[in-house]
């Protein structure tokens, strides 16, 4: 097996759709949330394809591991977010907020290329037909304190994220990280 890139790689393209619902409690605050679902197609995933390569005269087909697209796969989910100024502290408190958000993921449509993934025991057939899109965790948030007065703005943040698939097909294993 090589490695290369891929010049035949088509565009990834998407249908989306997102609805908004906005609190504006007051003027420095906002709770808002929002759903969306995404349609994919085309999207990149890490697999192999088989191409000729010729050496001295000599043409064998190799198998190559590079990027290629995927099929069909969607992405759904919501996000809440929360931020306030508290501008009712005295001064030089009242330059400061706090903003926060929680963001759920459900995606689906990552198929494993190879699957004769390797064990220490022996060689087993393993399918992986229903993984998450790659980079994606399930459950993030993200929590953030801010001072905003005069010239002086500063941001303190905290980001965390859960599990997330790595790769669809590991180089030694060819089984999904």
């Amino acid at each position: 097996i090589g490695e290369a890139g891929n010049p035949y790689l088509m565009p990834m393209t998407a249908n989306q759709f997102d609805l908004a619902l906005e609190w504006y409690f007051a003027d420095v605050g906002s709770l808002t949330t929002t759903f969306f679902y995404k349609e994919l197609k085309d999207y990149f995933i890490n697999g192999t394809y088989s191409t000729d390569i010729t050496n001295n005269g000599v043409t064998n087909s190799v198998e190559v591991s590079a990027p290629i697209n995927g099929e069909e796969g969607s992405v759904k989910g919501f996000e809440i977010a929360y931020q306030q100024f508290f501008d009712m502290l005295p001064s030089p408190f009242d330059g400061l907020g706090i903003q926060a958000n929680y963001t759920y993921i459900d995606s689906e449509g990552n198929p494993n290329s190879n699957v004769n993934g390797e064990t220490t025991d022996t060689t087993v057939n393993v399918s992986f037909d229903d993984l998450p899109l790659q980079s994606l965790s399930k459950h993030t948030y993200n929590i953030v304190g801010i001072y905003e007065k005069d010239k002086i703005a500063a941001r303190l943040a905290y980001n965390w994220r859960s599990d997330y698939l790595v790769t669809t097909r590991d180089v030694i294993t060819t089984l999904p990280i």
